[in-house]
């Protein structure tokens, strides 16, 4: 098994995480014999989640997906199948007790991150706007992620003016919402995919529901490398595009960034100190 990807698990979840790795060779002979599956080989970008090349007794390409059981991968589950549909990737088996999804398997796959910048925004929005809104009573609410501002880890990044201003920002995006929607809360250019039968297409929900324009925010963010010229092409494209109040979407990028540098520092990702630098320059645009 990847060994990056069992030091990731160990230092996310401590001892937990580690025992879920030990158990995690006889829960995959479990589910595969559960489901009829065969594995081929994995991915060698794992992330928080096992993912698997697999095929099924119909020789289907398949993937499975196994995550740590818990709040957060049965708020994946539900919300994968709240999104079946046009524009996002089938899912044909699930188990919440074992924590494991079964999805079609996407090909070529190629990521959105690797189409020229100057196409990525009308592929996203095309992709974003095919997606089921209808909130569902089953999902959390994104308001529980800004609970990491009222006791936050200790860090040598966010201020605590800055996480007043985020809470300033995020009440203000609460109190002038239009109502609450699905959200896939962390749709950026790795989770659109291309299908050659299908086109591009949505994998990777968090599972939460909330303000639409929360969900604008990952794909702002990613993929940025320092470029804050591309960043502010980005906002004044997305506001224009889907007619959007360019202040409002500038105040839920700020309040939610600042919420995402801080899960950053508490992971010790490599990526906290560039993550400030974008929430610093969005920031001095207000």
């Amino acid at each position: 098994m990847n060994r990056k990807f069992e030091e990731k698990i160990k230092a996310a979840f401590g001892d937990f995480g580690e025992q879920w790795l030990k158990q995690l060779p006889e829960k995959l002979k479990v589910i595969c014999h559960q489901w009829g599956l065969t594995i081929e080989g994995e991915p060698s970008n794992l992330s928080y989640n096992y993912v698997a090349y697999v095929t099924d007794a119909m020789n289907r390409s398949l993937v499975l997906k196994v995550g740590i059981p818990g709040y957060d991968f049965s708020n994946e589950i539900k919300a994968s199948r709240e999104f079946q549909g046009d524009g996002f990737v089938k899912l044909y088996n699930h188990d919440d007790q074992l924590g494991c999804l079964l999805l079609e398997r996407l090909s070529p796959g190629k990521m959105l991150k690797e189409v020229e910048k100057e196409n990525q925004i009308d592929i996203y929005l095309d992709a974003w706007n095919k997606l089921n809104r209808q909130p569902s009573e089953e999902l959390p609410h994104i308001h529980n992620w800004f609970n990491a501002l009222v006791n936050p880890v200790q860090n040598d990044f966010i201020t605590q003016e800055q996480i007043e201003t985020a809470l300033h920002f995020k009440k203000e995006i609460e109190a002038t919402s239009d109502g609450h929607v699905h959200l896939h809360g962390d749709l950026h250019h790795e989770n659109i995919l291309f299908d050659q039968e299908r086109g591009w297409l949505i994998i990777d929900p968090k599972g939460v529901q909330g303000d639409l324009y929360f969900d604008y925010i990952s794909f702002l963010f990613n993929d940025l490398n320092g470029d804050f010229e591309l960043l502010e092409s980005r906002v004044k494209q997305l506001s224009n595009k889907q007619e959007l109040d360019e202040q409002r979407l500038r105040k839920a990028a700020v309040a939610l960034l600042t919420v995402q540098v801080l899960w950053a520092v508490e992971d010790g990702a490599d990526d906290a100190r560039e993550m400030n630098e974008v929430l610093e320059f969005l920031s001095g645009t207000i």
